[in-house]
């Protein structure tokens, strides 16, 4: 029991470890490319929050189904990366899926800009 917890916060670190990476890097694309500093500060978290715009400003959006559904895609990588942390224990797969749910949050981000 202890060494299963022990391998969940050993996963937790480096989950975070690639959070502050990828924030990193996405505030450094984000100035280098002309937007403002706040951009890439919220890039990686944007994914999460599309579907509550999209889905609170629905009459006013054209394409707000389309957004809901980005949105969307985003929040199952996301939980898709708890899963593989909390359930399975499994690095690679938290790993992957986290990375996959920054690059569309990042995509999605650059698609508003």
């Amino acid at each position: 029991m202890r060494a299963a917890l022990s391998v969940k916060a050993s996963i937790a670190r480096s989950l975070l470890i690639q959070l502050c990476i990828t924030e990193i890097v996405s505030l450094i694309f984000f100035t280098r490319i002309g937007a403002i500093v706040f951009a890439g500060i919220i890039a990686p978290l944007c994914g999460v929050a599309i579907p509550f715009i999209a889905l609170w400003d629905w009459s006013h959006l054209p394409a707000a189904s389309a957004w809901l559904l980005i949105g969307c895609i985003a929040v199952l990588l996301l939980c898709a990366t708890l899963i593989a942390w909390l359930r399975f224990g499994s690095r690679l797969s938290a790993h992957a899926a986290f990375a996959l749910y920054s690059l569309w949050s990042v995509l999605v981000l650059l698609g508003l800009k």
